[in-house]
């Protein structure tokens, strides 16, 4: 008797390896490895910073790999942790073990631009409110210079589009 892989385990693995590949682009990484290091670190330091409906809420649209790693080791709390902008990134460089080398702040901004490429705006907009002052306003920071990074890659992209010379009487 022949076993398959259920498509759902194959579909899950290839929408993480997607993920990854996002981060590791938009942080300029080394490897996929340092790509699931900065993503886990960063995930689990907003994890921690939300309370746990607003967590699995987020969580909603992520792959199920994703969600995995999301969740992975989660002790959920009665009241989530009140970082400031220090302990935030204490955290998120805790998890950066394998990928020694990245900032928090480029962390952040690697995942979050996945999250943006991925999710619905909506999800990070409900996170936003919730999250400690600090770290909303470097959210927030990071988001602001994503959409300002994608409106200039828009406004660039029709100048480097050339109309294929199609000839006859509609091309000329």
């Amino acid at each position: 008797m022949r076993r398959h892989t259920p498509d759902t385990f194959d579909t899950a693995v290839q929408k993480g390896n997607i993920w990854l590949k996002d981060i590791e682009r938009a942080g300029k990484l080394r490897s996929r490895f340092q790509a699931y290091a900065v993503l886990r670190s960063v995930l689990h330091a907003l994890r921690d910073c939300l309370p746990a409906a607003e967590a699995v809420k987020f969580s909603a649209q992520m792959p199920l790999m994703v969600k995995g790693v999301f969740f992975d080791g989660w002790k959920v709390s009665p009241k989530p942790a009140r970082m400031t902008r220090d302990e935030f990134n204490a955290c998120i460089r805790r998890g950066l073990k394998e990928a020694s080398g990245v900032e928090p702040a480029v962390a952040l901004k690697a995942v979050l631009s996945a999250l943006c490429i991925h999710v619905s705006p909506a999800v990070l907009d409900t996170i936003e409110p919730v999250l400690p002052r600090e770290v909303h306003a470097m959210v927030s920071t990071a988001l602001t210079e994503i959409h300002a990074e994608q409106t200039d890659a828009l406004a660039v992209a029709p100048n480097d589009i050339q109309s294929p010379d199609l000839g006859g009487p509609f091309g000329e």
